[in-house]
């Protein structure tokens, strides 16, 4: 997808800019991202209270400790996902310093609330783990496609379903901050979610960067084609979900819910969400077409987003002409940056309840 290819290419530097960054603020260990040393072991019984609980996780915890929390089933990059290497290389650090050296300190408390929400909800069998996204045959031809897993929720019965797709320039998965706090909001609020964790980078079987970003596009056509054909053991309706999508998550998000796209919906016969969410990552080349009518947008961004999400902006006129101005709700704010998240600190700090609300209409 060329629409892809600018965008694709300020996420990849940023991320090397946010990487090196990273091991500047000593919440890197350089050996480790040469392939040196092995993954530090964490032991069993530090996981849990007396009593058998989990215990709760702080900000003085690593890296390490939260990757190989017993939730994820072994899968390490479920808490924050990027190459094995830089994943091997940042388990020693601290949670609060690797939040520091991100320049995310504001969103630690919020991040921390919502995995200490996640563990609870799995020990009380209401959140499991979804690994076989991709069935047995595909994961022995390509061992990195068992990286498309997923934290499933359960709601409340009537209550539709949220899929949370984080960000991270297709080559990290921010699910931290842009899946797990999201998706504590939303099941407070009586909704099923499920957040996505997905390859990224070499992971994905491809080494150009636009065909590393079409590939990510597929694992969420995939994901969705898995819910689908589970609705009944999930006790799930895919007549009516919703893609909440952050920053690279946000394009893959626009890809799937456009007709336009190579790999949309539409293309793969699979159903459309009623409503889609996304957040800093509403794709500005973006061209809606008749078929596209129905379709509810509500999107998040600031004007001088530093990766050019605000210039969607310029789409506003097209978007509401197409799918009907009731269909679109785009809010474009001054002061406001990238990757906020839940925002809470921010301009944009009611834009869940927001689009709860706006989902709620379009039901």
């Amino acid at each position: 997808m060329k629409i892809l290819a600018v965008i694709l290419l300020v996420l990849i530097l940023a991320a090397a800019g946010l990487t090196f960054y990273v091991y500047r603020s000593k919440a890197m260990f350089l050996p480790a991202l040469l392939g040196l040393g092995r993954f530090p072991q964490v032991k069993k019984e530090s996981y849990y209270n007396g009593d058998g609980t989990f215990r709760q996780a702080t900000a003085d915890d690593s890296m390490a400790f939260l990757m190989q929390h017993p939730v994820f089933g072994g899968y390490k990059h479920m808490f924050f996902n990027a190459e094995d290497n830089v994943l091997k290389s940042i388990a020693p650090a601290s949670y609060s310093a690797f939040m520091k050296a991100q320049g995310r300190e504001e969103q630690l408390e919020s991040s921390l609330e919502s995995f200490n929400y996640l563990t609870a909800q799995v020990q009380q069998g209401r959140a499991w783990l979804l690994s076989d996204l991709y069935p047995e045959e595909d994961v022995e031809k390509d061992p990195y496609k068992s990286h498309l897993t997923g934290m499933f929720y359960q709601g409340e019965e009537g209550k539709p379903l949220a899929i949370v797709v984080p960000g991270g320039g297709f080559i990290s998965n921010v699910t931290d901050c842009e899946g797990y706090p999201v998706a504590m909001e939303l099941h407070r609020r009586g909704y099923s979610v499920l957040v996505l964790s997905y390859p990224i980078g070499k992971q994905l079987g491809q080494t150009e960067q636009v065909k590393q970003a079409e590939q990510a596009c597929r694992e969420l056509v995939q994901a969705v084609r898995y819910l689908n054909d589970h609705q009944e053991q999930l006790n799930i309706n895919m007549e009516d979900f919703a893609i909440f999508g952050f920053s690279a998550g946000g394009m893959m998000t626009t890809s799937y819910a456009f007709a336009h796209y190579a790999d949309s919906c539409h293309k793969h016969e699979l159903p459309r969400p009623t409503a889609i969410f996304p957040i800093y990552g509403l794709d500005w080349n973006v061209e809606p077409l008749p078929m596209d009518r129905g379709l509810a947008v509500f999107s998040v961004v600031g004007r001088e987003d530093p990766y050019g999400f605000g210039m969607i902006e310029e789409k506003i006129p097209a978007l509401t002409e197409t799918l009907g101005e009731e269909n679109v709700s785009i809010r474009v704010y001054d002061h406001l940056g990238h990757g906020f998240g839940l925002g809470t600190e921010t301009v944009a700090k009611n834009w869940l309840q927001e689009a709860v609300d706006f989902w709620e209409a379009h039901r």
